[in-house]
């Protein structure tokens, strides 16, 4: 079970929202993807991204010397 790292856009009625995902295998991300669909999503795009990419742009929400602070 290779782990995959994705930035997904959304489209809804002429509005984006961005994901990433990372640390799971292709075919959950698929599950998440075909939910999109599901609920009402005009396209899905996603983008291949690095490791290193999906770590800097979750970094803020998991290290404790970005979220720790906000909290005290």
């Amino acid at each position: 079970m290779e782990e995959c790292f994705y930035k997904i856009t959304v489209t809804q009625d002429s509005k984006q929202e961005v994901y990433h995902f990372g640390y799971m295998p292709y075919k959950d991300i698929m599950i998440d993807v075909e939910k999109f669909y599901s609920e009402g999503a005009d396209a899905v795009v996603m983008e291949m991204i690095t490791q290193a990419q999906f770590d800097k742009v979750i970094r803020p929400y998991t290290d404790e010397r970005y979220y720790g602070q906000s909290n005290r």
